[in-house]
């Protein structure tokens, strides 16, 4: 019974402290084991360990204990990244019995994922919390390795850019059951694909990610990433079988596709989903 009120404790403790936002509510998914920072593109995983019942010495014990709920932090992040949608057609998990998957490189980051807090309780149990992004050498492993731009997409280059244009996209998807991904990918109505792989530069996409997702509109209107003049357009719904995809209307599709300058924003990977 006390390790259960102690575990939730640290649980409510977590949220609290580590929910705080730089630009705005943050979309985040929380879990027993940690949570994931949509909007920032971080993963975050707790650790919890207790002393040995017979430790050589109170310093050993310590020792003992950090390292024990480290290696715990370190073996959530895992899990929790295990569940990571990919794009809409799999999790990082999913890829459990291909060989080819970068599994080994991704057990890498974990071990030399960041310590952000470790705390000694007074009871002598210590809790710590591990941190990794999803972007940078976790992208770069995830990400397709040639990303290739389909025959109809025009890429503009940066001497097509037009002063006042539109600096950012923002997608609100409130009230769909959209989730989130590391690769969505935005359509028309006639499933045509609108925003993907096949618009950004790699460069780009491993950099910041190929889209930041946000809890309300205000939020994501704020986010550097998008910019003072973003362009929003409404989701209509989620793409039939495909959980992380979201339709868009074919008029706003063609907002989206109507300048170089837009064209140039989904190159930049300069789109924010807004969820609820």
């Amino acid at each position: 019974m006390r390790k259960i009120f102690l575990l939730s404790l640290i649980l409510v403790e977590f949220i609290l402290v580590s929910s705080g936002s730089v630009y705005g509510r943050n979309y985040v998914q929380y879990s027993g084991k940690g949570k994931i920072d949509w909007s920032n593109g971080i993963v975050e995983a707790i650790g919890m360990a207790y002393p040995p019942a017979n430790p050589f010495s109170p310093s050993q014990a310590r020792a003992l204990t950090k390292s024990e709920a480290e290696t715990q932090a370190r073996r959530h992040l895992f899990d929790i990244i295990g569940g990571i949608n990919v794009d809409s057609k799999s999790t990082v998990k999913n890829h459990s019995e291909d060989k080819s998957f970068p599994f080994p490189e991704i057990h890498g980051l974990i071990r030399r994922a960041n310590v952000v807090d470790t705390a000694y309780l007074d009871n002598g149990s210590v809790k710590v919390i591990v941190s990794m992004s999803l972007t940078g050498p976790f992208a770069r492993l995830l990400l397709p390795k040639n990303i290739l731009t389909i025959d109809t997409v025009r890429q503009p280059q940066e001497g097509n850019r037009k002063e006042g244009g539109y600096t950012g996209l923002v997608v609100d998807c409130r009230g769909l059951p959209l989730k989130p991904a590391m690769v969505p990918v935005i359509l028309d109505e006639d499933g045509h694909a609108i925003y993907g792989s096949a618009y950004v530069s790699r460069e780009h996409a491993v950099r910041i990610g190929v889209a930041a997702y946000a809890r309300d509109l205000a939020s994501a209107l704020k986010h550097p990433r998008v910019g003072p003049k973003a362009l929003i357009i409404k989701g209509i719904k989620v793409a039939k079988t495909r959980e992380s995809d979201v339709v868009i209307s074919n008029a706003d599709a063609a907002k989206v596709k109507g300048t170089p300058t837009n064209l140039n924003l989904l190159r930049e990977c300069k789109v924010i989903i807004v969820l609820d």
